[in-house]
């Protein structure tokens, strides 16, 4: 258990309004939380990572989607991409096919079995809505609000 999972007995119980200071680690730890939420749900039911979900996802974007286009989409190294890449083919999930226009380049596309990340977003949306259950209507909108001020703040 990591020190923040640790201390989050004393942020969930602090009602003290000097208790913002652990508004953002909260936030941190609830992130890591549902992460590993959805990392259990792929693996378990698909065998898949959550980098690999999102490559797939990434790679159902579009046509001729080129593994520097991936790399670049999904902010992580080429040499990354290329191992997740390596396993999601082994795995039937993509195939490679390099370019008839120049060689050098090799593109990804999904395959039949890869064409399901759709259905699979899907799952993983109603696993995760279940979350939602613990507010009502009113707590909902609030915090829906107060995310997306965060959001735009962030965005800048």
């Amino acid at each position: 258990m990591s020190e923040m999972e640790q201390s989050l007995p004393s942020m969930v119980h602090q009602t003290q309004p000097d208790s913002t200071d652990e508004v953002l680690p909260m936030i941190q730890l609830i992130s890591s939380l549902i992460e590993k939420r959805c990392d259990k749900f792929l693996n378990a039911k698909y065998g898949l990572t959550t980098p690999q979900f999102q490559l797939l996802l990434a790679a159902g974007q579009g046509m001729n989607v080129t593994l520097g286009g991936l790399s670049e989409q999904l902010n992580c190294s080429r040499g990354n991409v290329t191992g997740i890449v390596d396993r999601l083919e082994r795995d039937l999930w993509l195939k490679r096919e390099r370019s008839t226009d120049d060689r050098r380049v090799i593109t990804v596309r999904l395959t039949d079995k890869g064409e399901l990340v759709g259905d699979i977003q899907k799952e993983l949306a109603t696993e995760l809505a279940s979350l939602s259950l613990v507010w009502d209507r009113k707590q909902k909108e609030n915090l829906s609000n107060l995310l997306s001020r965060l959001y735009k703040e962030l965005k800048e």
